[in-house]
């Protein structure tokens, strides 16, 4: 193994790291001490960083000092993420900020998958047009993940099972309720915002979901046909449509409670499907507005469990300690400790901002 001395310092991991900590270059180099210009070109790979820049740094950035030395690379977000930014005018120090902490957490998964098996990827693009539309392989993934009809009991455990990984996630912004990133070699992740509802919590998951699926490469209309594909996986149209002709504010309740999705998308479900006159849609969006603050009836959100299994492993089944797994992450035990909290004994999963 070879030691830091021998190892390159790779300028990519320091973007990263002061990204992932909302720092700017000229932040980073005011407290360093030195120009802006210096940090631009370190970063560019013109200069190496100095010894006394080496020994800083974990302390600024709060990252093990092999976190600057690893064979990584920074992968870019979703495109669909860049269409909420500016729809959403999210700001671009938070985006690099979002960006970068999600590829670190797919450095920890990868890093942490090298000696844990999950259960085999069960996901596979597949074209929109030669699937006949987004409906069309909603109804196909259904299939092909034997889910039965009806209500998905639990979205999260599905895209799990399935060989996904479901990561509960504070965007520090309530602009954004989800992204997801699919490397080569590595499973699809799904970043959720962690302050959503558990209604809109499996909707913005099915939507992801629908990205993954569909959009490898982007589209204009790739947010439509992502909205349409969640709206066919959780509420399929043959099944909700009966339920949907006479629909009233007691009546979403009840189907809410059923399809755990929100009385929102119901309605919105509704006026797709042409199942009741636009006079009545409007009807219901005005009696609804009484809710704008938050829908009656709260549906539990459903918690992933494969990255906390994947930690117990480590520390219990491999004997790791929590020292030593730091060290494979690259990481601080108190950040570590942050992330990965412990509960009554138990240890779950919490991804923080």
């Amino acid at each position: 193994m070879k030691t830091l001395e021998e190892r390159k310092f790779n300028p990519e991991m320091l973007v990263i790291a002061r990204k992932s900590r909302g720092l700017t270059q000229e932040e980073l180099a005011k407290r360093l001490s030195m120009k802006q210009s210096h940090i631009s070109k370190i970063e560019a790979g013109m200069l190496n960083p100095s010894e006394k820049m080496l020994e800083i740094l974990p302390r600024i950035l709060k990252y093990q000092e092999d976190f600057f030395y690893r064979n990584d690379r920074n992968f870019g977000i979703s495109a669909a993420i860049v269409y909420h930014r500016m729809r959403q005018n999210i700001s671009r120090k938070l985006l690099d900020k979002i960006e970068a902490q999600v590829n670190i957490y797919r450095m920890h998964i990868s890093t942490l998958l090298r000696s844990v098996e999950i259960n085999e990827c069960k996901f596979h693009p597949l074209d929109v047009d030669e699937y006949g539309g987004p409906v069309n392989i909603a109804n196909t993934i259904r299939a092909f993940w034997k889910l039965p009809s009806g209500p998905i009991k639990n979205l999260v455990w599905a895209v799990e099972n399935a060989g996904g990984i479901v990561i509960p996630y504070d965007f520090g912004t309530s602009r954004l309720d989800g992204l997801s990133q699919w490397i080569p070699n590595l499973p699809p992740l799904f970043f959720i915002n962690a302050n959503i509802p558990g209604d809109r919590f499996r909707l913005s998951l099915a939507h992801e979901l629908g990205h993954v699926l569909m959009h490898t490469i982007p589209k204009p209309n790739m947010e439509e046909e992502a909205f349409e594909f969640a709206a066919e996986l959780l509420m399929p149209m043959r099944e909700i449509g009966p339920s949907l002709k006479t629909i009233t504010i007691a009546k979403l309740a009840d189907l809410k409670m059923y399809w755990k999705v929100s009385m929102a998308a119901l309605i919105y479900r509704a006026e797709k499907l042409k199942s009741v006159p636009a006079r009545h849609i409007l009807y219901l969006r005005k009696k609804m507005s009484a809710y704008r603050m938050q829908e009656p009836i709260d549906i539990p959100r459903e918690q992933p469990t494969i990255l906390s299994k994947i930690i117990e492993i480590y520390l219990k089944e491999l004997g790791y300690t929590v020292s030593e797994l730091c060290k494979i992450l690259s990481m601080y035990e108190n950040e570590f400790m942050t992330l990965y909290r412990y509960n009554n004994g138990r240890r779950r999963l919490t991804l923080a901002n």
